[in-house]
């Protein structure tokens, strides 16, 4: 029915919306700051160091197995797609804004070297095509195990699908 329908996809577009938000947001933040707690990792001596889109893309994943185990596989790789095609939108974007000339008193004050040290890595296409490229293969396979994983699990251990889902879209 028409009711069902609409209270279905209720926070669809919400969740869209803030996904979409997370990952080009952690693609700006991992071009623009690399954090570091200055510690090390205990046994390994690894400095604990890493772009600050780090923090926020795992996020990302969240909300993919909210999607798929809500509103099901093909509603979550409809999300996937305009994530992938926003990235792509940005990247260009960013690119084409880096050619294009600056204002004097931009140039001056901020200037392009100043744009290209902050969003450089993603106007260059480096980090963008990583990161699209590592999102496409991550959510496609954390949506397509999680959806498995429920078929087989006939709904039940959402935590195991969950974490199972993760760690191979990860």
């Amino acid at each position: 029915s028409r009711e069902r329908m609409n209270r279905t996809y209720r926070y669809y577009d919400l969740i869209l919306a803030l996904f979409v938000t997370v990952l080009l947001t952690s693609n700006i933040a991992s071009s623009a700051k690399i954090i570091d707690w200055g510690v090390s990792l205990p046994l390994i001596g690894l400095p604990l160091a890493f772009d600050a889109g780090t923090l926020l893309f795992p996020i990302s994943y969240i909300f993919g197995d909210v999607l798929t185990e809500v509103y099901g596989y093909a509603a979550s790789r409809r999300v996937i797609w305009v994530g992938f095609a926003m990235a792509a939108l940005m990247g260009v974007t960013l690119w084409l804004v880096a050619r294009l000339p600056g204002e004097a008193t931009w140039q001056q004050s901020a200037g392009q070297a100043a744009y290209d040290a902050v969003l450089g890595g993603v106007s260059k296409g480096g980090i963008l095509v990583a990161s699209i490229l590592a999102y496409f293969c991550g959510e496609f396979s954390n949506s397509f195990i999680l959806a498995k994983m429920k078929i087989r699990t006939q709904g039940r251990y959402l935590w195991t699908r969950t974490i199972g889902s993760t760690l191979v879209g990860e």
